[in-house]
């Protein structure tokens, strides 16, 4: 896709067309009085309006060529959507944002690179004068990645209507004075930005100031070690995704219309020995996707609530050691509505414990796993310890429909090739293995 043409270089033609005819080198000077009326330029310009806005930007700008009434028609329309794909010089992002006098912006995108990184703070100020729904300041700025490659400008605060925020590789600036929050966001992406060491933890102020704030998204955020630990608390957020190496910075706090997690972190320092609790912050969610801790955490063997509404669930996780076979269970016994598992194996080495059938199933507990219907193992290396937990779903969950996984038994004598000769408790269970014909 092209970026859009300047409006000036749309309208050089015309004009070069009008200024032939009437120094008499070329065109027509003066149509005649039988030419057929200039239907585009009679038409009333609420409807003119609504033809720009069912078209794209580019196509939007190029209207600029058709006569003088619609030469500048698109730079005042009452709401306009500015997405420019990747790779747009900033000359031409600049050209069309700084023409557009008109009072609503739907969406305002743009692919940031080295050649614009150090032009977003025009854009910025320039979006600030108008009501702006969504900016995206997202892309690509090279590799290898680096933290907060450009300086955001605090115009960004008083872009009060905003309802998405999407942020990449950036520091953001301090808060100013009398900040009023952002009333009507309702999705926040972070990624990879880095707040101010001012000692407030900003991101916490934000979430705050931002009541009607559905969605967060937070990848690889810093917050520097001289501010408290921001607090995570919403009344209407419905979903929460942090992916991050370590749990520092943040706190969840309450969430009471949480229905969706989405916890990828490695290394759970504040909540090693209170990971019950910090679980507990998600009881109940729908939807929960968690990675299991890199180090060993405390956590009883059974949970002393249940996540009551969780219907699907996905971990990354594996079967190497019993810390983390142990937390599997742990969560399994506590979901007694679940009716998706994803598990996804996340170490690729020998186990170190033999988990043999007898051992897992000694695990299993009344009640666990009844509602289950589907399960998908994905990236295993197939060691016995997760043969034997497929093993044991298949033995045990009385629903399931189907089990499926990412891989093929390499012949019959293959040991994946083993569940398929256990009985199963559902009739209707059946095992796919990817690449395999039919299912069985």
């Amino acid at each position: 896709m092209e970026p859009p043409p300047t409006a000036a270089a749309a309208t050089d033609g015309v004009d070069a067309a009008r200024r032939g005819g009437e120094s008499g080198t070329g065109g027509t000077t003066e149509p005649s009085p039988s030419a057929a009326p200039d239907l585009l330029s009679s038409l009333p310009a609420d409807l003119r309006d609504e033809i720009l806005l069912r078209l794209g930007l580019r196509d939007a700008v190029r209207t600029s060529v058709l006569s003088r009434t619609w030469r500048h028609a698109w730079q005042s329309l009452g709401m306009i959507s500015f997405c420019f794909p990747k790779g747009t010089p900033p000359s031409i992002v600049e050209n069309v944002l700084l023409r557009y006098t008109g009072p609503r912006i739907s969406r305002f995108a743009v692919c940031v690179d080295q050649a614009s990184a150090g032009r977003i703070d025009d854009w910025v100020i320039a979006l600030s004068g108008h009501n702006v729904d969504s900016i995206d300041l997202s892309g690509y700025i090279g590799a290898p990645l680096i933290l907060g490659s450009f300086n955001l400008h605090s115009s960004i605060f008083s872009c009060g209507s905003l309802a998405s925020l999407e942020l990449c590789r950036c520091h953001i600036p301090p808060l100013p004075v009398g900040f009023a929050g952002f009333p009507a966001l309702q999705l926040l992406l972070l990624s990879d930005v880095e707040f101010p060491a001012n000692g407030v933890n900003e991101l916490e102020v934000i979430i705050r100031l931002s009541p009607s704030l559905q969605c967060l998204m937070l990848f690889h955020v810093y917050i520097p070690d001289d501010c408290p630990d921001a607090l995570i608390q919403s009344p209407n957020l419905h979903s929460l995704t942090i992916h991050s190496e370590y749990d520092v910075g943040w706190r969840i706090g309450e969430l009471p219309c949480l229905e969706d997690a989405d916890m990828m972190v490695s290394f759970y320092d504040h909540h090693r020995l209170d990971f019950e609790d910090f679980l507990a912050r998600f009881a109940s969610v729908r939807k929960l996707t968690l990675f299991n801790p890199a180090e060993k955490v405390e956590i009883p063997h059974t949970l002393p609530f249940t996540f009551h509404n969780l219907k699907d669930l996905k971990l990354w996780t594996h079967f190497t050691q019993m810390d983390s076979i142990s937390l599997t269970f742990t969560l399994l016994r506590s979901c007694h509505n679940l009716e998706n598992l994803e598990i996804e194996i996340n170490v690729d080495s020998d186990q170190t414990v033999e988990a043999y059938l007898d051992f897992l199933d000694a695990q299993w507990t009344y009640g666990m796993c009844a509602n289950l219907q589907v399960v998908r193992m994905t990236y295993i290396p197939r060691i016995p310890n997760e043969i034997y937990f497929m093993v044991l779903i298949l033995s045990n969950a009385r629903l399931l429909r189907t089990l499926y996984v990412d891989t093929c038994p390499d012949s019959s004598d293959d040991p994946l090739a083993e569940i398929l000769e256990w009985e199963r408790a559902s009739p209707q269970a059946r095992v796919l293995f990817e690449g395999w014909v039919g299912e069985y």
